[in-house]
């Protein structure tokens, strides 16, 4: 919908972050997902396109000249409350056979596990579910201290281009 020159309430089509969950699949066949436990913020990582500098001696009028590059897609961070006994986060898994039988994300994280993702977002029905595959590459428990609760980040890097998957 084109909006040029109108007025519109922002938050009328405002997504609520309540309700998101990042899903880990278990690489069977079909697929199975599970959510990590206690997720409070998921940012999405800075899609990027790298800027080439193609400036020589003559450039016209003293100015540097550019191309665009290659894209990226930056790391997809959770935070979350740090629980290292619950299977999606531990190192050990457990429960029933499930996606996290063998291991959460600690464990993906030390197996360098390469997996299938999906960022869910709660903005109705159906809910935007943005597919990727990545592979941990942060694991960091976050400060003991006496106030508060222990966090834990999670940072998943997406291994290929998913933008085409964004709505």
């Amino acid at each position: 919908m084109d909006v040029t020159g109108t007025y519109y309430a922002g938050n009328a089509e405002a997504i609520q972050g309540y309700g998101a969950e990042l899903m880990v699949g278990d690489g069977a066949t079909p697929e199975n997902f599970g959510s990590i436990w206690g997720v409070t913020k998921i940012t999405f990582g800075a899609m990027t396109t790298a800027i080439i500098d193609a400036t020589h001696l003559r450039s016209p009028e003293a100015h540097r000249e550019k191309k665009a590059g290659l894209r990226d897609s930056g790391p997809i961070r959770i935070e979350a409350i740090w629980n290292p006994k619950h299977e999606s986060q531990s190192n050990a898994g457990g429960g029933s056979p499930g996606v996290f039988a063998t291991g959460g994300m600690l464990a993906k994280w030390r197996t360098r596990a390469e997996g299938n993702y999906i960022l869910r977002v709660n903005d109705g029905s159906p809910q935007t579910e943005v597919p990727f595959r990545g592979v941990v590459s942060t694991f960091q428990p976050g400060e003991v201290g006496v106030d508060g609760i222990i966090p834990v980040t999670i940072e998943i890097t997406p291994l290929q281009d998913f933008s085409a998957q964004l709505p």
